[in-house]
């Protein structure tokens, strides 16, 4: 194995029922959970003193599909990785370097809590009470090098962590989950919202084209806010789930890291236990062979036999006792290595979540500022009445046309009154059978505005006026040109009216 060892794991593929992680190593291979599994269970038995990083929990069946729950694994097993190869005792290991090589056959896997029948209740697989907590060891024996009151601390300060981690963990799942919430109501609203706007019956003072602009802009700034709430409902979620990622997934896994505390706190009681056993198996030979001393003397068979047996009996304490020192010297070490690698790791967590949770505010406070500026800067554009075959040129001057509609017709209305005060009082006519046709008079004045008024002025001087006059006409006349028809006359008399109408003139 190469002094610097650099393993990463870019990218993770999942299957059915299986994910596939890549590990960037020379050269890259692949790897599922369960050959990982294999390589955790070897380390933890190689090195039962020692603490062994925590697996991640094994991928769920039913969330292979979901991209950002395979994601998260690959995290997990980064992180595992991170902290094997930080440790040359467990790189250097004939087990990882196996591990790492060609020669690892897929059937190489890990024991699994699940099986075809794992239902039942006979076959499932249950943990010891020794690995689900510490060993109670009280030694009845005075030995030398047992800091049994500083590992009595030691074990209440990791129950202590365990629970705080733990604490944390579910906080954060809370903080998740109301947030989640609040992403669904969000995007509920923003729905709602949009739904408004889908009707197209209105209330209000009409359907005049001003009203229809002021609606048309209300229902758009209703869309703009409602596509707000969508967003907004969007960020919450991908927060919560990267929050998971980096913060939450640490503190579960420095919870299951007191697991490999305990073990290594448990092979030390082991050591203890055997240590002490030692020390009253000394204990007992030495005062056999003193109470055949006294009875028998020194130089009798049986003192001397016993001798010997007290002599074997020392050496295996001294061996148990150069074990214990060596194995509560390690424990000792780990839980140093523990506090430094947490102090760096939470460090990094907490890092991580705080830039996490800015680079969201500011990502909501960017989609609100957003929103604000569009809906303050909408104006509503007039209808264009341009067909799609025009040209640009033609949807320009009919866009532009459309804006001066109103003050055209009101010039008109103006031009059509002046038309009408040219004509002077009429006199009433009779609905006689027979057409009539009554000559219109100018007079001076009215030549004289005639001359200064414009063509379409001339024009719209010939047409009927609208406005009411000061003099009373029969419902049953209407002008033709500048003469007057009765409508009583006949279809053909009034389609040849140049043989009975009278002209101006005239």
């Amino acid at each position: 194995m190469p002094d610097s060892l650099t393993l990463g794991v870019p990218e993770a593929a999942a299957s059915t029922d299986v994910i596939q992680f890549k590990l960037l190593v020379q050269p890259t291979i692949f790897r599922s959970f369960q050959q990982i599994s294999w390589l955790h269970e070897k380390l933890t038995r190689a090195f039962p003193e020692l603490v062994v990083p925590p697996l991640p929990e094994p991928p769920s069946a039913q969330r292979m599909d979901d991209q950002d729950y395979v994601e998260r694994k690959r995290m997990q097993v980064l992180r595992f990785f991170e902290k094997l190869i930080a440790r040359p005792v467990f790189a250097d290991h004939d087990d990882f370097v196996h591990f790492l090589s060609n020669d690892m056959t897929p059937t190489e896997v890990g024991q699994t809590n699940r099986g075809v029948l794992s239902f039942l209740r006979f076959n499932r697989v249950i943990r010891s009470n020794t690995d689900r907590g510490f060993k109670s060891y009280k030694a009845t024996e005075p030995v030398e090098g047992n800091d049994q009151d500083t590992f009595h601390r030691h074990q209440i300060y990791i129950l202590m962590l365990e629970s705080y981690f733990g604490t944390i963990a579910e906080s954060l799942g809370q903080l998740i989950q109301t947030r989640e919430g609040l992403a669904d109501v969000l995007a509920h609203m923003g729905d709602v919202v949009i739904e408004t706007t889908q009707s197209k019956y209105r209330l209000g003072n009409g359907d005049s084209e001003p009203h229809r602009k002021e609606q048309r802009a209300l229902d758009h700034k209703m869309q703009l806010f409602g596509l707000l709430m969508d967003e907004l409902g969007f960020i919450f979620t991908r927060q919560g789930i990267e929050e998971n990622m980096k913060f939450g997934d640490v503190m579960i896994e420095y919870k299951n890291s007191m697991d490999g505390l305990k073990t290594a706190f448990n092979a030390r009681t082991q050591k203890l236990m055997e240590y002490v056993d030692s020390v009253k198996h000394r204990n007992k030979k030495r005062d056999k062979a003193d109470k055949l001393k006294l009875r028998m003397g020194l130089h009798a068979p049986e003192v001397q036999a016993t001798i010997a047996e007290e002599e074997e009996a020392t050496q295996e304490l001294h061996s148990s006792r150069q074990e214990f020192d060596e194995c509560q010297a390690k424990v000792k070490q780990e839980i140093q290595l523990f506090e430094t690698q947490k102090q760096h790791d939470i460090k990094r967590a907490i890092h991580d979540y705080v830039n996490l949770s800015l680079r969201y505010e500011r990502s909501k406070l960017a989609s609100l500022e957003k929103a604000v500026q569009e809906i303050r800067q909408f104006h509503p554009k007039p209808i264009s009445l341009a067909h799609q075959l025009l040209s640009d040129d033609d949807e320009s001057s009919t866009a532009s046309s459309s804006t001066t509609h109103d003050n055209k017709q009101q010039q008109r209305k103006r031009r059509r009154r002046r038309g009408s005060r040219k004509h002077g009082p009429q006199a009433i006519l009779s609905s006689a059978s027979l057409p009539t046709s009554t000559p219109r008079k100018k007079t001076q004045k009215q030549t004289k505005s005639g001359d200064c008024e414009s063509d379409d002025d001339a024009e719209d001087a010939t047409k009927p006026s609208a406005a009411p006059s000061s003099s009373r006409v029969s419902p049953f006349i209407r002008y033709e040109g500048q003469s007057r028809v009765h409508m009583s006359a006949s279809y053909d008399e009034r389609l040849g009216g140049s043989n009975w109408q009278y002209s101006s003139s005239n």
